[in-house]
């Protein structure tokens, strides 16, 4: 086989391993939540969700659900809770609803091009933002009902080979194919989505357990 035929399937074989890089959260110190003092009178806890029929979404409400079962503050939590089969088993219920919306960064073009030639796709990934709103709707029975809205914005950095491969292929088209990569990478990879949903359940679920636990309190 000619020399450099060979060299360069070397370098297209290398070229594409190399191209991925793992999923980042880059802001999930901002939602630390560390442990809450318990309330003095633990509580019986209810929770639904209209967001439990959603696939994705429902890992967010889980998420949740599970710091709320660890903290110290609820006797009980029951999830889903049905009024006509738990009856007075609780004496809060609270119906927990998660809308995300998720975006592409802007700079993931420069990323794309003209950045394949640091190999930038593989060493930052390209940028993605996930604006979750958790909306709580609260029923106590001695105190009436509230609503919160709890806001997060997380910012993350993921690049998959089926993104990036374009973008290093530049190298072999007069960067080209780096350019209209670098257009398509500005959208938002829903390939993603679960991964990120795993990443950021640990941050996410104590976060608003603990806004919920504030506004049960007062």
């Amino acid at each position: 086989m000619n020399k450099s035929i060979t060299f360069s399937l070397v370098l297209l074989i290398t070229v594409l391993i190399g191209c991925s890089s793992p999923l980042r959260i880059t802001n999930e110190d901002q939602f630390f939540s560390p442990p809450a003092p318990p309330m003095k009178e633990p509580m019986r806890l209810g929770i639904t969700s209209s967001s439990d029929v959603h696939v994705q979404n429902s890992k967010y409400v889980t998420a949740i659900v599970d710091a709320l079962q660890r903290s110290a503050s609820f006797g009980k939590v029951i999830h889903p809770y049905n009024a006509s089969v738990h009856g007075d088993q609780v004496d809060t219920v609270i119906n927990i609803s998660v809308n995300p919306h998720y975006s592409g960064d802007g700079l993931n073009f420069i990323v794309s091009w003209p950045g394949f030639l640091i190999w930038a796709p593989a060493i930052w990934g390209y940028g993605y933002d996930a604006e979750i709103e958790t909306t709580v709707n609260i029923t106590q029975l001695k105190n009436g009902s509230q609503q919160i809205t709890v806001p997060t914005r997380y910012t993350f950095r993921q690049a998959e080979m089926d993104r990036t491969w374009a973008a290093e292929m530049g190298w072999f088209f007069w960067t080209a194919t780096a350019l209209i990569n670098g257009i398509f990478v500005t959208q938002y990879d829903t390939d993603v989505t679960d991964e990120f949903i795993t990443k950021v359940s640990s941050s996410y679920g104590p976060y608003v357990a603990q806004k919920i636990e504030a506004a049960l309190q007062h």
